[in-house]
This record gives structure tokens, C-alpha cells and sequence, in this order.
């Protein structure tokens, strides 16, 4: 069982808690951050979309051993002018993370805090665009199943140069792949 922050969990034995999900998709150019209530939200210097009834997520999977998995969403009633400038949806191996928060059962909410239920990144992507609203089907890898992937490095004095300019830390390894080392 996953630990509660003490302020989650003394909230959480006083059964006066009200929950709610915040999920965040990182598309390139216009990042998504919805949640499951009405109206926005201001949350760690952002403001989250309240769009009601999120659609569906499937439960969350916490393994006693190391494994990459996934997690299939759906998100509903997004309203079409939200992704309006989006042309093509730039989603693949973005980021993607699912939050749960937790509220006060006030006349006047107010949110205790959110815990990181799932980080990853996006694998597939599925838009229904209407007039209206919009819904989007993704499917979230965990942050394992990066590791699955080639990273394409090369180790290379060029390579590296070309992800940061100033390291010169591999010039030399093309010098000493050919040495004769005598022990």
C-alpha cells in the first residue's frame, strides 16, 4: 500500500473529504490540464479546466515487482475551443501524469492537496472533435516502459556535442577504440 501524506491521510480518517482527479497531457505547443469538477481550478501555478465527469479511468495497477505498464483514459465534455489551435497533436512519448486531490465536504471546498497517481508518457491518442465539446482517448505508459525504447546514442564525440555544445568529455574515444593495451 502506496503512503498518504499525513495531511491525505488525517483528512481521509475524518471521512470529510471530498475527491477529485487532475490529469495533465503535455501536447506540444498547448499542454491539457483537466479536472474532474466544475469550473477552474488554480493549482500549483496553473489553472485546470473543470469539465465534470472526467469519462473514465481505468484503475491504476501498483506492482510488488518492477514492470512497465499502462493506464487507458478517457476525457470528456473538453470544450472544442480549448484544442481549437491544435492542428496536428504532436503526443507521442509526451508527458502525461493523473492526480488525485482531495477537498474539504464544506459549503466552500477547498483543496487539501494532490498526490501523483501515475507519471509518464502518452502512447496513443484517439480525438473525437465536434462541435461543441471534444473527447480524447489515451493510453499513458509508466515511466518504465521508456526504458523498453532505443534511445539511439551513440557515445560519439559529435553525438554528444550535438546534445551539449560545451562537453568535450568523449573527444578522445575514437583515439583510444583502436589502442593495444599491454598488461
Amino acid at each position: 500500500m502506496r503512503d498518504l501524506h499525513p495531511s491525505f491521510a488525517a483528512a481521509v480518517a475524518q471521512n470529510a473529504v471530498a475527491p477529485a482527479i487532475l490529469v495533465y497531457l503535455d501536447f506540444e505547443g498547448q499542454p491539457l490540464r483537466v479536472w474532474s469538477g466544475v469550473g477552474p481550478l488554480s493549482h500549483d501555478g496553473h489553472l485546470w479546466l473543470g469539465i465534470g465527469t472526467l469519462g473514465g479511468v481505468d484503475p491504476v495497477e501498483e506492482y510488488s515487482e518492477v514492470r512497465a505498464g499502462t493506464i487507458n483514459l478517457t476525457l470528456t465534455h473538453i470544450p472544442s475551443e480549448t484544442l481549437s489551435t491544435v492542428k496536428d497533436l504532436i503526443f507521442k512519448r509526451r508527458a502525461a501524469e493523473i492526480h488525485l486531490a482531495l477537498f474539504t465536504l464544506t459549503d466552500n471546498p477547498t483543496l487539501i492537496g494532490t498526490d501523483l497517481l501515475l507519471r509518464g508518457t502518452i502512447d496513443t491518442l484517439q480525438l473525437n472533435r465536434d462541435t461543441a465539446s471534444s473527447t480524447i482517448r489515451v493510453t499513458i505508459a509508466n515511466e518504465l516502459s521508456r526504458l523498453r525504447d532505443s534511445w539511439g546514442a551513440l557515445y560519439t564525440d559529435p553525438h554528444q556535442r550535438a546534445l551539449h555544445p560545451d562537453d568535450t568529455g568523449l573527444r578522445f574515444i575514437a583515439n583510444m577504440q583502436d589502442l593495444n593495451i599491454r598488461i
